[in-house]
């Protein structure tokens, strides 16, 4: 069966977890966890917690999913020693130089790939199992064919089921960092996704998905292999934890569709105008943004007949309850305070402070007390376990205990034989069945006795030590036994000790054949990160090629895409300088020409660079997120050459939507969409989205075979052109004429500023 996997953003949270039949649980630690939001778990409650969920037979995940600088990877590694003391049962990692750790110094621990590497395809999966990886939580924009075929790889594949989705590519966005300083890739995550924007005229929230819901497709999943289904939530309320799981664990248990009741139920504990099914069942534009609202909606409870003074007569769809919250539109929210009313009638509602209620507002109910009672009240599972008591006169007090695969076994004092009278068999069950306040009911008895005496005080403390003894054995027999194999060797260093590049060169990554030919000079060396990555497109682009461009690919792309990207690599080999990989994954490709890390592949301490060396690449590429301090240390340290980006707008988001279908309304046709294309005025080309302190962020087109992707770009480049010392400067022109491409190469040359608005980032200001 597929797994079950609920978010544990605290204790209460976990107990919820469990209690409502979770598989497993995902949680951080109170550091280098991508959701330093939630609670977490200091060292005290990681422990508990572990015992806790293992003692029930429930798997526990700890995500040490963050990018960290240098001078953190010393208590990563603390960290990462805690948690093999725990035997935890997986560990999510994103940042290179922490997998590197893990293999090299942890190599019992099991490691994930978290979503936060945008793993995306086979190759991407192939190569996670090769790194010795055993499960990669997909990017949640994956198809079914693409999740299908990772599967084929034979890794366990973990998708994304119910919950809140990020609109970008996870591990790709940086919007939240370059609006501020808190970081999504270091747990962050301001979340200005979930803000209003403008685009063409009209105001919403085109960045803010709906929830996903994929209850009814489980049997799906399954069929094309996912080994475990994600509910997004370490945010979330435990009873919104308890609701969700119980309700995806009743339906893998005997899977019928849901009924009105239990979609309801979702719905109520939280959902953002409704659900959708997600990218893997072809929700797309339009069906995937909710533009109107980024909050819960509740469900409606009806409409306001009428008003006395502080009075609300309000005509019920469903029952409202003593306790209910309910929300009028759009007057505000408040808490019911009155006798229950069932759907049909007429609830009178006493108006809170402030609240100016008009006949015909909609009302709709926010939570519903009863079902966050059940919730919170819902016990946790009974473990049942047999007794065997042996309690014979000079022989030592023992008593089994086992549950048909762990047992344990302690002993006593020695038995006296009775003087007076004897402690009958029945007695001594009734004591041992005295197992309120602990995990266990106990199922079948078995005493074997004869003319004995046995105090209580010596058959509660028998009882007391056995069940500890048996919960750590029943632990021990749950329990992973690490990896089971060695971590496998990295591949051979195809870049060599010694990089091509000469100090002083800069690194120039254009879109257009405009731009190259306004940047080429024998000291530049030339990086072709196209528009259009469709066949005809990348055949003309290589008739405009110059020998020694490199090509950049796109971060995200489907299995049968980066198949034809490498095939038009190895036909082009003799001409390519190398290829820029976009995000990890592509690693997996043995490509046949040389090969460099971009912006995609995130490098934020020396470790993860060296990682990358030894996979092959002749240089990386620094994080956008490091300081100039932080940067200069991290070229000092690392054993290749480090592009620093000193010019360009930084690319905050990839999105899977188009703006532009989805202010249309478009929810099907996106592979097939030829508006930019046939420069239709509705098109993306040319637009924007605009921030309430008019702050314009570009929006570009990045074309692949099986859709567009949309690349949201800062309001203002990062200009950084007067920096020095750094031997390799990286700049990328996207929204640029290829006049001002010339100008803003000669600021490069000259160590001046460019022209107009800038930013420089985080060069003099640390992330989150």
């Amino acid at each position: 069966m597929m797994e079950i996997l609920s978010p544990a953003g605290n204790p209460e949270a976990l107990e919820r977890a469990i209690a409502a039949g979770a598989d497993a649980v995902y949680l951080g630690a109170s550091v280098f966890s991508a959701r330093a939001g939630a609670g977490n778990f200091n060292p005290e409650e990681l422990e508990k917690a572990v015992a806790l969920a293992h003692l029930h037979h429930v798997r526990v995940y700890v995500t040490v999913n963050t990018l960290v600088k240098d001078e953190e990877l010393s208590g990563v590694r603390e960290l990462l020693r805690v948690l093999r003391d725990l035997r935890v049962d997986g560990v999510l990692v994103q940042d290179l130089g922490v997998l590197d750790l893990i293999r090299k110094e942890f190599p019992d621990l099991r490691v994930h790939a978290s979503t936060q590497m945008a793993i995306h395809n086979a190759t991407g999966a192939k190569w996670c199992r090769e790194l010795g990886m055993k499960r990669v939580v997909l990017a949640r924009e994956c198809s079914m064919d693409e999740i299908r075929k990772c599967a084929e790889t034979g890794i366990e594949i973990e998708v994304f089921g119910h919950g809140a989705q990020c609109v970008s590519v996870s591990g790709e966005c940086l919007f939240s960092s370059m609006a501020g300083e808190r970081s999504g890739n270091r747990g962050r995550c301001a979340q200005p996704c979930r803000k209003k924007y403008e685009y063409d005229g009209k105001w919403g929230a085109w960045l803010s998905p709906r929830d996903v819901c994929v209850r009814d497709h489980l049997p799906e999943l399954e069929a094309a292999g996912a080994a475990s289904l994600k509910i997004e939530g370490r945010l979330k309320r435990p009873e919104y934890v308890y609701v969700v799981t119980d309700a995806y664990k009743r339906a893998e248990k005997n899977f019928m569709p849901a009924n009105g009741a239990e979609t309801d139920a979702l719905k109520q504990i939280f959902n953002r105008g409704g659900f959708m099914t997600g990218y893997a069942f072809g929700t797309e534009d339009a069906g995937v943004i909710q533009p109107e609202s980024v909050n819960h909606q509740g469900l409606s409870l009806g409409r306001v007949e009428s008003v006395k003074g502080r009075m609300a007569y309000v005509r019920l769809e469903r029952n409202l309850l003593n306790g209910d919250g309910i929300r009028f539109e759009p007057a505000g929210e408040m808490t019911y305070a009155g006798k229950d009313v069932s759907a049909g009638e007429t609830a009178v509602v006493r108006l809170r402070d402030g609240l100016n209620v008009k006949t015909g507002d909609r009302v709709r109910r926010m939570w519903d007390t009863k079902q966050l009672q059940d919730a919170m009240a819902a016990g946790m599972p009974e473990i049942s376990v047999d007794l065997d008591l042996r309690a014979v006169p000079g022989d030592a007090l023992r008593l089994i205990l086992t549950d048909g695969e762990a047992s344990a076994e302690v002993t006593g004092e020695i038995v006296e034989a009775a003087r007076a009278r004897e402690t009958t068999a029945e007695e001594m069950e009734k004591q041992l069945r005295k197992t309120g306040g602990t995990d266990f009911t106990v199922e079948n008895v078995r005493v074997e006795t004869s003319g004995a005496f046995v105090p209580v005080s010596m058959l509660n403390a028998l009882r007391r030590e056995g069940l500890e003894q048996f919960a750590r054995a029943r632990r021990g027999e749950f329990e992973f036994a690490g990896n089971g194999e060695a971590a496998p060797e990295a591949r051979a260093d195809k870049a060599g000790a010694e990089s091509t590049l000469l100090s002083g060169e800069i690194m120039v990554t254009v879109r257009d054949e405009a731009q190259a030919a306004a940047i080429r000079r024998e000291n530049r060396n030339l990086i072709r990160f196209p528009e259009d990555f469709r066949p005809e497109a990348m055949e003309k682009l290589a008739a405009e090629m110059k020998a020694g461009d490199w090509l950049r690919l796109p971060e995200v792309c489907e299995e049968a895409t980066l198949a034809l990207l490498y095939d038009w690599v190895a036909r082009n080999r003799e001409k390519l300088g190398g290829v820029v990989i976009g995000s990890v994954g592509q690693l997996g490709n043995d490509w046949p020409v040389r090969i460099a890390a971009g912006p995609g592949v995130p490098v934020m301490n020396a470790r993860a660079a060296a990682f990358l060396k030894a996979q092959g690449c002749a240089w990386v590429t620094a994080s956008l997120e490091l300081t100039k301090e932080e940067t200069e240390s991290l070229i000092e340290q690392a054993p290749l050459p480090v592009v620093v980006t000193v010019y360009g707008r930084t690319q905050l988001m990839i999105l899977h939507h188009c703006p532009a279908r989805t202010a249309q309304g478009w929810e099907n046709g996106h592979a097939k969409c030829r508006m930019c294309d046939s420069e239709d005025p509705r098109a993306l080309r040319g637009h924007a989205l605009r921030d309430e302190m008019g702050h314009s962020f570009p929006l570009l087109r990045e074309r692949l075979p099986e859709g567009c992707l949309v690349r949201v770009m800062n309001a203002v480049p990062t200009d950084l052109c007067g920096a020095r010392g750094i031997s390799y400067r990286a700049a990328e022109v996207s929204t640029e004429s290829a006049e001002e491409t010339a100008v803003i190469m000669d600021c490069l040359e000259k160590y001046e500023k460019a022209p107009g608005e800038h930013t420089r980032g985080h060069w003099n200001r640390k992330v989150l």
